[in-house]
């Protein structure tokens, strides 16, 4: 259970060579591509329905079910939690990875930019990390460190599965993901097309069973683009009317006008962010995008891949410093462009699985069990929450790694408990 107390105070690349277990992953995600295409195909069927016009208040602070947007980041391929969140007070964490460990924040032996970045007197940020360390200082950063599924199979699909569709084994059957269930249960006449859009090639297993979720590469490709007579026509049917349908048509087709005027590559970030030239600083900034033009966005989803770093990890520098860096720049500029409209986002990150305690022959790390969640925005940062089962003798499971003593999903209700309150009803055996 969550404590409610910080601890501690009371892309591909080469090292995914010789995983195929990680491959299998990818090639069943890419087997059950649905090829979701956004734009006039996924909107014309909705907006040209019977009830649609009638119904739909598309651009009003009314149209989303709730006035709270959940973005979650998806770190594809087991990311090293050891590594992002160093327990800097545990000799062992030093003894098992003579080469990759990061240094502790006071070691004077390592240069500045090659030490971790203190939290608290047990925990030390990745130095790649160092951009979020002020949003834990202004308590919009929380941290779960241990934190994992009950899935013991060390295999990528089957624990991606598992977290995804918000059970404790990936064996499990349950077909549905724990945002669809969430979208269900909560569905009102007044959702819209882009209610849940994920940035991604398939739906995401979280979102499969979800009413309609919105695929994209990118915001960019979703333009409506109907007929100008069609439009025209839909105009003039609804310009004079003072009944519901007149006005629900009206808004409908106002908000339209935004969707065409929805010019992501041109859109100007505020509070001076700079989003990184990369897929994932693209994706961040499209959310931030559509969550500014009032478009009843509720839930997204983007991912990263990249982290399953069997060989040639590094420490400070590296694979695994590479790939938080592209993290670390886009949540840090997301936050910065969201400002005070921070308060009514949360952004989730988390990982199938951790990294085994012991780096291995090849400078890398092997699939382990437990990893770290971060949560940002409206959540009572600042902390690290959870229990910390430690890494001295007795302390790991059987094979060596750190224990998953943090549930996932208990993570997840007291992040977003108080913002999605039909959570816990959702999650599954």
């Amino acid at each position: 259970a969550v404590t409610g107390e910080a601890v501690g105070v009371s892309g591909v690349s080469g090292g995914l060579m010789g995983c195929p277990s990680y491959f299998q992953a990818i090639s069943r995600r890419q087997a059950l591509k649905t090829g979701v295409q956004a734009g006039l195909t996924g909107l014309l069927p909705w907006l040209m329905s019977g009830s649609a016009l009638s119904r739909v208040k598309l651009g009003t602070s009314k149209s989303q079910t709730s006035d709270h947007t959940l973005v979650v980041l998806f770190l594809r391929g087991g990311a090293d939690g050891l590594n992002m969140v160093v327990p800097y007070q545990e000799a062992r964490y030093y003894d098992a990875r003579p080469s990759i460990a990061i240094a502790a924040p006071q070691d004077t032996r390592k240069g500045a930019s090659a030490r971790s970045v203190a939290l608290n007197e047990q925990f030390a940020l990745h130095p790649a990390l160092a951009p979020l360390k002020k949003w834990y200082e202004q308590e919009k950063l929380a941290i779960a460190h241990a934190v994992g599924s009950g899935d013991m199979s060390r295999s990528h699909f089957e624990a991606m599965s598992a977290m995804e569709r918000g059970v404790s084994h990936g064996h499990s059957s349950e077909p549905s993901g724990w945002l669809a269930r969430y979208l269900v249960q909560t569905a009102s006449e007044l959702d819209t097309p882009l209610r849940a859009v994920a940035w991604a090639e398939t739906v995401p297993d979280s979102l499969r069973g979800a009413p309609s979720p919105t695929i994209v590469q990118s915001i960019s490709d979703f333009l409506l683009s109907a007929d100008e007579g069609f439009l025209r026509y839909l105009k003039s049917a609804y310009r004079d009317g003072e009944d519901l349908v007149a006005k629900s048509g009206k808004d409908t087709l106002t908000a339209l006008e935004k969707i065409e005027k929805l010019d992501a590559k041109n859109y100007q970030p505020s509070h001076g962010a700079v989003y990184p030239a990369t897929e994932l600083g693209r994706g961040f900034r499209e959310v931030a995008s559509l969550l500014k033009s009032d478009l009843g966005l509720e839930i997204a989803s983007l991912e990263e891949t990249g982290w399953d770093n069997h060989a040639a990890q590094g420490a400070d520098t590296g694979i695994h410093a590479n790939q938080l860096k592209k993290v670390a720049e886009a949540v840090d500029a997301f936050m910065t462009d969201l400002g005070e409209l921070s308060d009514k986002v949360t952004l989730i990150v988390m990982t199938e699985f951790g990294r085994r305690l012991e780096e291995n022959a090849s400078l890398g790390t092997d699939h382990g069990r437990a990893s770290v969640m971060l949560a940002l925005g409206a959540v009572p940062g600042g902390k690290i929450y959870g229990k910390w089962p430690g890494l001295g003798a007795g302390q790991v499971d059987k094979v060596g790694d750190l224990k998953p003593v943090n549930d996932y999903r208990t993570m997840l209700n007291f992040f977003l408990e108080s913002k999605m309150p039909v959570l816990p009803s959702i999650w599954k055996a």
